[in-house]
């Protein structure tokens, strides 16, 4: 069968171009062509004719790339049960759901807390009755805590929470540096319940899902999260992304500042080494599949106890990870279909 790919859009969402498409949606699919000779069209999803969807890509399709960034999607479940339905059909799906459920959820951070990019201080609240019980102890302890919701993408859901002297509480989103005040734990957890999903009976992928990462504040933040940016296994690209004067998330909408180097750039020697290193750590959470087809893995610095350098996983991303500013990169994605051929 001759190769052909689709790429997913989704025409919603504030990801578009003025044409309507995402704006490395086409240079990815051009690339794929000119690379690895494989021709390919851009489809747009739509739950109300997903069968309809579902048939013409088994009948065109022999690549399926998603390039739908899931926060615009009402019903993300669904839509992941969609992608896994075409790998079941025999369709080489780009990121397969498998591996996104396990590695684009905040919960990795826990799951990865024993290897050598993890932090020990990491624990996951998977329901409000856990975070009640187990909260308010470690932020007396820490005094100040990052909690993630375990879905989300461009900080939202992530809160930075600094108990006072006067055991008041202040509570700062990173989507929009916004501060909430608290005058005690219990007015802040009441606050919080509401926050903590239910898990939904019809869910099949993201049951058992829902809930809040819990992490070490690192105050290093202020100088930048280090990018590690990969195509399958191998690293296309390191980004130093430092937060806007004040704020402690560092992600574009937020006002951060992205520099961009090459991934043997001698300055991030040690961030490259122990990305490499760390896939085998990431291997054993695919579920058998491939890495993802585009993906990062986001560090902070820290410091060891011997005060030396030392990064810890503050994040991966897997889900759809744009490339507007590297568009050069649409190559090394290009590439991964050539090897397949």
């Amino acid at each position: 069968m001759k190769k052909n790919a689709i790429i997913i859009e989704y025409a919603q969402g504030t990801d578009k171009g003025c044409d309507g498409f995402r704006p490395d949606t086409k240079p990815i699919l051009n690339a794929i062509k000119k690379v690895a000779n494989i021709e390919g069209e851009v489809v747009f999803y739509n739950p109300e004719r997903k069968e309809e969807l579902f048939d013409y890509i088994v009948k065109n399709g022999s690549i399926v790339i998603s390039r739908i960034n899931p926060g615009n999607l009402k019903e993300v479940d669904e839509y992941f049960v969609f992608l896994k339905s075409l790998s079941d059909k025999g369709l080489d799906v780009h990121t397969h759901p498998d591996v996104m459920i396990n590695l684009d959820f905040k919960d990795i951070l826990e799951k990865l807390k024993n290897s050598l990019v993890g932090d020990k201080g990491t624990m996951f609240y998977h329901t409000y009755k856990e975070f009640k019980k187990s909260f308010p102890s470690v932020l007396e302890k820490y005094r100040i805590r990052v909690l993630k919701t375990n879905y989300g993408s461009t900080g939202e859901g992530v809160y930075l929470v600094s108990l006072r002297d006067d055991e008041s509480i202040i509570c700062t989103e990173a989507v929009d540096n916004v501060k909430y005040f608290f005058e005690n734990m219990d007015d802040f957890l009441r606050s919080f319940e509401e926050k903590f999903n239910h898990d939904d009976s019809n869910e099949t992928y993201f049951k058992g899902k829902s809930g809040f990462v819990g992490c070490r504040y690192l105050p290093r933040i202020a100088e930048g999260e280090i990018r590690a940016l990969l195509v399958n296994d191998k690293i296309v690209s390191i980004v130093h992304k430092k937060p806007a004067n004040g704020e402690f998330s560092a992600t574009l909408f937020s006002g951060a500042q992205y520099e961009y180097h090459k991934p043997n750039d001698p300055k991030y020697k040690e961030v490259i080494e122990l990305t490499n290193k760390a896939l085998k750590d990431i291997k054993k959470h695919l579920n058998d599949q491939n890495y993802p087809l585009l993906w990062t893995m986001d560090y902070i610095l820290d410091y060891d106890k011997k005060g030396n350098d030392k990064f810890v996983l503050s994040e991966i991303n897997c889900s759809c990870v744009g490339i507007t500013t590297q568009m050069d990169l649409s190559d090394e994605i290009a590439k991964v279909f050539l090897e397949s051929k």
